[in-house]
């Protein structure tokens, strides 16, 4: 099992595309080197579901 979950996880288990997650994730400061890729920790996991939840 992963220690990280990716922005293409989140975006098939909310029903998003993984570049409208990708893009909220740049506008909340969480890219951290550009073009590489994207590991998040369970809690940033849960701060996006929680959010686009919120939104749908």
């Amino acid at each position: 099992m992963d220690d990280f979950v990716t922005p293409r996880q989140l975006a098939e288990e909310l029903g998003l595309s993984d570049r409208t997650v990708r893009q909220w994730l740049r506008d909340q400061g969480w890219q951290g080197v550009p073009y590489t890729r994207w590991r998040l920790t369970e809690e940033q996991a849960a701060q996006v579901r929680n959010h686009f939840r919120r939104l749908g």
